[in-house]
């Protein structure tokens, strides 16, 4: 059964490259950008959707839970695929009018990276971010796929980086843009709680532990 859902069908926006300083993207430099966020329902997922949306990319989401799919939707995405109900790649497509995105962003690995690249545009881009799932990593089968691998701390050596990536978050914040997504706050007293929680894999954004 199809499930995947938009909040509206529009064509990818332009401009996916000017992030550093928080700028609208140039609507005359002729780059589409639609992106495709993995686990998407988290704290990290649901940052990428606000980024994209300050720079005019289209954000699909995906999730493993058909139940978090109005919650990403409410987020900022422009469609939300659930995995246990749908063909990432199929509906990507189907979004996409055939295309593929132009971008992956994947922070789970593990050995659907093969089909998750089939997702992508030809001439595309997967950039990982994270490895939740710590299986082996099956090789990308699209053949034209770029590949990035991004360790955020080796940039933030670099001076210039830092004071790039500084600006374009205080411009977001600032704007209203980009928003810390808390899904629930616990006391220390209830920390085995908490864990719990977090395990259960259904939170819609980061949990927050209060030490004092």
């Amino acid at each position: 059964m199809r499930s995947i859902r938009c909040r509206q069908h529009r064509r990818p926006a332009v401009g996916l490259a000017r992030l550093e300083d928080g700028s609208p993207p140039d609507q005359g430099s002729g780059d589409r950008a639609a992106t495709r966020n993995t686990a998407a329902s988290g704290g990290v997922g649901r940052a990428a959707i606000q980024i994209a949306n300050q720079i005019g990319a289209v954000p699909i989401a995906v999730t493993r839970h058909t139940a978090k799919q109005e919650s990403l939707l409410a987020a900022g995405a422009a469609a939300v695929i659930a995995t246990d109900r749908e063909d990432v790649a199929e509906s990507t497509r189907l979004y996409t009018d055939g295309n593929g995105v132009d971008i992956i962003l994947d922070a789970v690995m593990g050995p659907g990276l093969a089909d998750l690249s089939l997702a992508a545009k030809l001439g595309g881009t997967r950039a990982t971010v994270g490895w939740l799932d710590p299986r082996a990593a099956s090789f990308p089968a699209n053949p034209s796929l770029t590949v990035h691998r991004y360790l955020a701390f080796a940039d933030m050596t670099d001076p210039e980086i830092v004071r790039r990536v500084a600006a374009f978050l205080a411009a977001g914040v600032r704007t209203g843009v980009l928003r810390p997504a808390v899904d629930r706050v616990f006391g220390l007293d209830d920390i085995i709680e908490a864990h719990r929680y977090l395990e259960a894999g259904m939170s819609e954004g980061k949990i927050v532990v209060k030490i004092h």
